[in-house]
């Protein structure tokens, strides 16, 4: 008998591609979870520490006197870069203007699940889970699904489904849950931002900025469990009926090589445009990269574009400081 392993399409087209990888015995099958979920598992290249750091000058505004004149001219809308262990802020571009921020907001979502705990348990689907636009997993009202499969479907393939399905289950109400996620942006720092759902979905009232984003991710980023899932390329995910699919990230400066980018989420709707929150790490260096209102062309290009500057000065200061040869 034949098991089935389809892979969604890759770009966030939520209908099925025809290509289907067979898998002909239980061997085979259990050859292929190894080695999907041994990937999941393998920690990005980074050497923040775990644990959260407070940090009032994370992300900290940029006096206008040390902006740099040649930096690259972006496409998005606002930007930040913050290195990843200090917080300190490297570049700056409309950084507190309130904006939606699509789907990377499920990285507070995230920080918020996980720190809620029992992740092994399984949730039930309601139908307002089910109901919730694309980009999707298809869960059916009254399936059950454990809480960390839909968490990795969350950060990975950015189901909403999976983050509605996730904030339903919580303790208390849906609305509890998104008021607990209020409360850790604002205890984060994060106190120029409205969330009013998990996922990132417009809604009016509904607003953050490049500069709150970032502060989010320098916190996300030292959760290891949000690194893992977001740094992978793809993860299968099981239904209750017997198929699995692979679902692809949609960050995707994840399949670029050399893989010097190494996570975190991207997001896209109608008024928030393509957003990213990215983290790079390169011959010692280690950013993050928010970006919001950008185009889908647009926007991994201007986070290369970006960390390449950044590369260029951090070259200029090594060789100044050594001295002349003698």
């Amino acid at each position: 008998m034949k098991t089935p392993i389809t892979p969604l399409c890759r770009g966030g087209n939520q209908s099925l591609c025809g290509l289907k990888f067979l898998v002909r015995t239980p061997l085979a099958t259990a050859s292929v979870f190894a080695i999907l979920y041994g990937c999941a598992y393998m920690a990005p290249d980074s050497t923040v520490e775990p644990g959260f750091k407070p940090a009032s000058t994370v992300a900290a505004p940029v006096p206008l006197a040390m902006q740099t004149k040649d930096a690259p001219a972006l496409r998005a809308r606002s930007a930040i870069m913050i290195d990843a262990q200090s917080g300190q802020t490297i570049y700056q571009k409309n950084a507190d203007e309130p904006l939606q921020v699509a789907s990377t907001q499920k990285l507070l979502t995230a920080m918020e699940v996980i720190s809620e705990g029992d992740l092994e348990s399984d949730v039930q689907v309601t139908i307002w889970d089910q109901l919730q636009p694309p980009t999707k997993l298809g869960l059916i009202a009254g399936s059950s699904h454990r809480r960390l499969d839909l968490l990795g479907a969350m950060l990975v393939s950015s189901a909403n489904d999976a983050a509605s399905t996730l904030a339903s289950a919580a303790d208390g109400s849906y609305g509890d849950f998104i008021s607990r996620m209020n409360a850790r942006a604002r205890r984060l720092g994060a106190k120029n931002s409205v969330f009013l759902n998990p996922h990132g979905l417009d809604s009016p009232g509904q607003h953050s900025s490049a500069r709150d984003s970032a502060i989010i991710a320098y916190h996300a980023y030292r959760v290891p469990l949000i690194r893992h899932f977001a740094a992978q390329e793809m993860i299968p995910f099981s239904y209750g009926n017997g198929r699995t699919v692979l679902l692809e990230n949609t960050n995707m400066l994840l399949w670029n090589r050399p893989a010097y980018f190494n996570g975190l989420k991207s997001g896209f709707t109608l008024q928030g445009g393509k957003c990213l929150v990215a983290s790079a790490k390169r011959n010692g260096s280690e950013v993050l990269i928010v970006l919001l209102g950008s185009t889908q062309e647009e926007v991994f290009r201007d986070a290369k574009s970006l960390f390449r500057w950044h590369e260029k000065h951090l070259k200029t200061k090594v060789e100044g400081d050594v001295p002349p040869a003698p």
